[in-house]
């Protein structure tokens, strides 16, 4: 019985292969005596052969499916970054430049991809640079106005507050006069590089109450130094996490203040605070923050109603 199998088995193959083979004759025979038939095998032949050249071209001219990791440019001039990518024929253009004092002249600050990024040859890399020179712009004459309002006008400029210097009057947070870079500013008129400070000569009457040091933690650096500026206080140190640098500075967020928020303090009084990239660390101090400033706020209370107590028992105090 196997053996018989295995006959079949053979004969079934046999009559297939003899099948193919009378195939392939015919279509050999139908070529030989067809003219057009051979037109057409010919035609699709001739386009099969160009259809693979031409993909095996554009293989070794484009280095179709070859990717490049993109280096990391920061810190480097426009010169050493196309030195550092010209293996890999990157095109670099500079779209953008700002300009950060604690920087070096002229290097790159952001790039985009970014590195580490896988990219074809040729692929253009955006580049942002520090210029050479910061630019120039007009200094707000505020004399006479309100703190709020000087702060206002000078940070819409693109300038910040170097120092408020209080000065006994009789309004508190009228602008006496102001001074750039130890120079007083009487009108309108003078320049001032972009993002440096201006000092503001502001009253002050003993008569009137301490400001209260206002919540930081949670806040960006803009907002907590404007938070600061407006109640009357300065900013001291500004500590960062290793997490930190130039170009997520301004995303960072506070974490630690150096006074409590709801303390009064003396106007004038440098804050200092820190900041740091960690989501978790803020909202940690948040809750810290809080607890605090509810605890201050009891502490307060308490004391306030000792007072009413012994004042009511017309005790005085020792």
């Amino acid at each position: 019985m196997p053996n018989r199998k295995r006959l079949l088995s053979s004969d079934y193959t046999m009559k297939r292969r003899n099948r193919s083979m009378n195939i392939i004759e015919k279509f050999k025979l139908l070529i030989s005596q067809n003219f057009l038939a051979r037109q057409i095998v010919l035609a699709v032949s001739l386009l099969l052969i160009l259809f693979i050249v031409v993909s095996v071209s554009l293989s070794l001219f484009t280095r179709h499916g070859q990717k490049y990791r993109v280096p990391n440019f920061a810190g480097m001039t426009i010169d050493e970054a196309r030195k550092a990518s010209s293996k890999l024929k990157l095109r670099l253009e500079v779209i953008d430049s700002v300009f950060v004092a604690t920087k070096a002249k002229g290097i790159i600050l952001e790039q985009y991809p970014k590195a580490g990024n896988f990219v074809k040859s040729g692929r253009r890399i955006f580049l942002t640079t520090n210029t050479f020179s910061p630019k120039m712009v007009p200094v707000p004459y505020v004399t006479g106005f309100s703190l709020r309002q000087a702060k206002n006008k000078i940070v819409g400029a693109g300038l910040v507050i170097s120092k408020l210097t209080y000065k006994q009057d009789i309004a508190t947070n009228n602008i006496l006069g102001q001074r750039y870079k130890g120079k007083n500013i009487t009108q309108n008129g003078t320049m001032g590089e972009i993002g440096s400070g201006v000092e503001l000569i502001v009253g002050h009457n003993p008569a009137d109450p301490d400001p209260i040091v206002p919540g930081l933690v949670g806040l960006t650096v803009d907002q907590a130094r404007n938070r600061l500026w407006e109640a009357g206080f300065n900013v001291g140190s500004i500590d960062q996490d290793d997490n930190v640098n130039a170009e997520n500075f301004k995303n960072s967020k506070v974490y630690s203040q150096s006074i409590e928020k709801n303390r009064p303090a003396m106007f004038g009084r440098s804050i200092s605070f820190k900041i740091t990239m960690d989501e978790k660390k803020v909202s940690n101090g948040v809750n810290a923050m809080n607890r605090e400033a509810e605890a201050y706020q009891r502490e307060q209370e308490a004391l306030l109603q000792d007072s009413l107590n012994l004042s009511e028992q017309n005790i005085i105090p020792e």
